[in-house]
């Protein structure tokens, strides 16, 4: 069998395949493996990740993993009290409003079926009404509405609440267990992380498969399917074999040649898939110099270039690290700055959350997943608005020999690494369900 990329996803369907007993090769255009994770360490060991780097509660996957291969998770920092900027005002929380629309969002998303969005009652009206139309009518107030669309559109999804539809929230909100669960720290989705970064765990699933598995930096091109198999081909390697799992975002599978061509739902679906926009930027300090203050370094913006911070110091390192994350049109407006203007207006952004010291920092370290051409965006692909309903049974249905997996087909933790392991996992669960292919490994 083949695998395209070597993400969380594509890791977990070649370790399903090889326990069946079938041979698997994996195919992965970067020169590492891990996806969407990147780890970048300082001179002094301070620990700076760069792509996803969170494991909560209920991510039972993942978190079996990490116990498998003796892997050690420490706890997010949580010092002191949040800051909420609130149209000028400093608050500890939100105010309740936000707290009234968030339960009503909840309650929606308990009508639809992450295995199946489309098949909602309401499905049809949720699916051509975008986030911000909806806050706009259901939050008691503008600030409240452009706040939560900032969390939930962009927290969330890294795009703009105009770009979102509702159910494409809704199913989100479903798959990852609800918005307290999404949106929290310690007991939530941002509770841990991993010692040594999750690129570990990547590395420590890629020794699992054995030696000469997984091949870096090849790039496929192209696939083609016929009655007796597949071929997939790179610039130098031609593989053959009974299926093949292509493991990576729609947007980037689009990309890919196939022969014979994707039917036309399938490729709609790839184009009405794009990634999320999201700029993520460490700020690294002496030292924690906001927990001095009472402040935890975790903070939730209603205007300005960041949306959020987050306190990202290590156990091993005693410098600071203050986290912003920028998503959407936010983010877009960030990239057309040059690098000096960049870096100024983030400074200033973290000035107004947690003081003057945050615009003398040591070094500012960002990375623009959507500059990556194998990842053109983070945190994960989501469905345009209307697409869910004349695209989304495509997701995860096989074309002939290939399968779909990547965090985007997950119906449980979608958009998170222990969505990523489910989708390779039920992905490898369809190609040994299909005797034919499995005898032509």
């Amino acid at each position: 069998m083949v695998v395209v990329g070597a993400g969380f996803s594509g890791l977990a369907a070649a370790l399903a395949l090889k326990r069946a007993g079938a041979g698997v090769r994996v195919l992965e255009a970067r020169d590492r493996v891990g996806g969407r994770v990147l780890t970048r360490w300082l001179p002094d060991g301070t620990q700076l990740d760069l792509g996803a780097q969170w494991i909560g509660p209920t991510q039972d996957r993942v978190r079996a993993l990490v116990t498998r291969y003796g892997l050690a998770t420490f706890p997010s920092a949580a010092h002191g009290t949040p800051t909420v900027l609130w149209d000028g005002r400093r608050y500890a929380e939100p105010p309740a409003p936000t707290g009234a629309v968030l339960a009503l969002l909840d309650a929606y998303a308990q009508g639809v079926d992450p295995a199946a969005p489309w098949a909602a009652a309401r499905a049809e009206a949720w699916d051509r009404r975008t986030v911000a139309d909806w806050l706009a009518r259901a939050a008691p107030d503008p600030v409240t509405a452009r706040y939560l669309g900032r969390q939930l559109a962009g927290g969330l999804l890294a795009a703009a609440p105009a770009e979102i539809s509702m159910l494409q929230l809704l199913f989100y909100l479903r798959s990852g267990g609800g918005s307290a669960m999404l949106l929290a720290m310690a007991g939530g989705a941002q509770q841990d992380r991993l010692v040594g970064g999750p690129g570990v765990l990547a590395d420590a699933l890629a020794a699992a498969l054995g030696p000469d598995t997984v091949r870096c930096g090849a790039p496929v091109h192209a696939i083609v399917q016929d009655r007796t198999g597949v071929t997939v081909r790179t610039d130098d390697e031609v593989v053959t074999a009974g299926a093949v799992v292509v493991a990576v975002a729609p947007a980037l599978a689009g990309r890919i040649r196939y022969d014979p061509p994707l039917p036309a739902l399938r490729d709609g679906l790839n184009q009405r898939m794009p990634m999320g926009s999201a700029v993520k930027v460490h700020a690294v300090y002496p030292e924690p110099f906001w927990r001095a203050d009472g402040r935890s370094g975790v903070a939730t913006c209603a205007d300005g270039p960041v949306t959020e911070t987050v306190d990202n110091g290590t156990p091993g390192s005693a410098r600071g690290v203050l986290t912003a994350f920028s998503y959407g049109a936010e983010a877009t407006a960030l990239r057309r700055l040059s690098p000096p203007a960049r870096r100024e207006a983030l400074l200033d952004a973290l000035v107004a959350i947690v003081g003057p010291a945050a615009g003398r920092p040591d070094e500012v370290v960002e990375y623009d997943w959507s500059a990556d051409p194998w990842t053109r965006g983070c945190f994960c692909g989501a469905l345009t608005v209307g697409a869910w309903r004349a695209y989304g049974p495509e997701l995860r249905r096989p074309v002939g020999r290939v399968h779909w997996a990547g965090t985007e087909t997950a119906t449980r933790w979608a958009g998170y690494l222990d969505g990523a392991i489910e989708a390779g996992e039920r992905a490898a669960a369809e190609v040994l369900d299909t005797t034919d292919q499995l005898s032509l490994k």
